[in-house]
């Protein structure tokens, strides 16, 4: 891909898409602010994520976004699974508030990586919205460009994406002082699941309309 490729509309218009995902509330973000706010490897799970998205956003303009276009049945089961996730995670993250200790703090070791790295690969393969987002989006909205024009955009995707992944890690790591109360995150916790309950409400509301 040319230096001119990286700088063509397509790749803004993919960076400017992907900019708009970065606020959205959903799993995989929260899971990135857990890691930066317990210092569980936030590195690390940043990694996992962002090479797990390039993963999906190289098999959506690979054809795999076209295809769902094209099946407006696996389209919607898709959506409705979002919906149905978001809604299990959010009640998931509610239930663990009562728990002592809902957040793990180990502070290192083999273990306490693997598991943080687990749970961000769980976030996002068995996540429909990290593929409704990454692949099917991305895959649907690069097409509309040539096949050069079309890298571009996943290029531009991809760069908003890193600025997501590494940006909400450190953003939990300058945080972390401010949360060092178990009640503090515990708080957090609540919001962030009642949120990804709202949005769980918002999309089935979309899919009931559109129906």
């Amino acid at each position: 891909m040319t230096a001119d490729a990286l700088l063509s509309p397509a790749a803004v218009s993919g960076f400017v898409f992907g900019l708009g995902l970065i606020f959205s509330l959903g799993p995989q973000n929260l899971m990135l602010i857990q890691a930066g706010l317990t210092r569980s490897h936030p590195f690390a799970v940043a990694s996992t994520g962002y090479v797990s998205e390039i993963a999906l956003v190289t098999m959506g303009i690979g054809g795999f976004g076209t295809l769902l276009t094209h099946n407006p049945v696996i389209s919607g089961m898709l959506q409705a699974a979002c919906a149905g996730f978001l809604a299990w995670w959010g009640a998931r993250t509610l239930l663990a508030v009562s728990r002592t200790s809902h957040i793990e703090t180990v502070a290192s070791g083999r273990r306490s990586r693997l598991r943080a790295i687990g749970s961000m690969l769980a976030v996002t393969w068995l996540n429909p919205l990290a593929w409704f987002e990454a692949m099917f989006l991305v895959g649907v909205l690069s097409f509309s460009y040539g096949s050069e024009e079309q890298v571009g955009f996943a290029a531009g995707f991809l760069t908003a994406s890193a600025i997501k992944f590494y940006g909400w890690s450190l953003a939990g790591v300058g945080l972390s002082h401010r949360f060092d109360r178990p009640i503090y995150r515990k708080r957090m916790d609540a919001i962030a699941g009642l949120v990804l309950i709202l949005a769980a409400l918002l999309l089935a509301a979309n899919i009931l309309k559109g129906a």
